[in-house]
């Protein structure tokens, strides 16, 4: 009997997931990966296997696919005809916000993603879609074992100096630190590196993770020792829709001329900001370097 194991990335528009089978000398091998993209809108559902073969190519019903509970649900649905001789082992959820107690992959339990769901203010783009998934697998099938890995962790490495704000001691030990993220991303290139060239092993290098979110990472001998986003994936460069690095008396100012509270703040910082606040057209870079727009060119730059 084949034993599959299934790892899925939930961000706010779409689910991707990765299959992985078991060998008979427990080795993992990669076997299809997909997604449905466009939740709530136009969805669409695909799936390729290794050999590039398309497995699923379908446009979905935007009112049977209009939130992630529905989303999962028809994902684990076809997860289980694919599997339907074979076991699936376990699910791995890629999860944004670890905060200051998760350093490492964890089982997933009520203690653990009551945790994690505290930690939804620091990262409100993400957080709340990676739980979702998790909470409708725990519906589905309660058994099944789910482990979160988290974008978090790979910065733990960096010093304490590197992590702490210029504030009071006591919020630092309260969790107002620099926590970092796209640590996944940076962890398996860190893997890879070695591979392609065994000198960059210890190394120093920079890193850039580079897409609606954005940021890069300053690792050496394989470990963070800065990365330009803080304590939240609101902070370091400019993004798509979120603003970047910002002097805090902006929000001074905002707040007490405009009138705007921490929910306005937020909006305006992760949604209406970045490319698309400075262009006024699109947070998607393609559509900027095509426009003619000086508003578009200003935004590239």
């Amino acid at each position: 009997m084949n034993k599959f194991l299934v790892v899925i990335n939930t961000g706010s528009s779409s689910i991707k997931f990765a299959i992985y089978r078991l060998d008979s000398s427990s080795k993992l091998i990669a076997d299809a990966n997909g997604q449905i993209d466009g939740i709530g809108n136009q969805p669409n559902f695909t799936v390729t296997n290794q050999q590039g073969v398309v497995l699923v190519d379908n446009m979905l019903p935007s009112n049977e696919v209009a939130d992630h509970k529905a989303t999962i649900s028809i994902i684990y649905a076809w997860l289980l005809e694919y599997m339907a001789e074979g076991e699936l082992l376990a699910v791995g959820h890629r999860v944004v916000h670890g905060g200051q107690h998760y350093a490492e992959p964890v089982l997933i339990d009520t203690k653990v993603l009551n945790d994690l769901e505290k930690l939804i203010p620091l990262a409100p783009l993400h957080q709340p879609h990676n739980l979702a998934a998790i909470r409708v697998l725990q519906e589905i099938m309660p058994t099944l074992p789910q482990v979160a890995c988290f974008d978090t962790a790979f910065h733990c490495t960096q010093s304490e100096v590197t992590k702490r704000f210029a504030l009071p001691r006591h919020f630092f030990d309260e969790g107002i630190r620099r926590y970092g993220f796209h640590g996944l991303s940076y962890e398996y290139i860190t893997s890879v590196l070695p591979i392609l060239d065994p000198t960059l092993e210890r190394a120093r290098i920079i890193v850039a993770h580079l897409g609606n979110g954005a940021s890069l990472c300053a690792i050496h001998k394989g470990r963070s020792v800065a990365t330009t986003m803080g304590f939240s994936p609101l902070d370091g460069l400019v993004m798509g829709t979120r603003c970047g690095t910002i002097d805090p008396a902006v929000l001074l100012y905002l707040m007490d001329h405009h009138g705007m509270d921490a929910r306005a703040l937020e909006h305006l910082l992760y949604y209406e900001s970045g490319l698309l606040g400075i262009s006024g057209i699109s947070n998607d870079m393609r559509t900027l370097v095509a426009s003619d727009d000086p508003y578009a060119k200003e935004a590239i730059e």
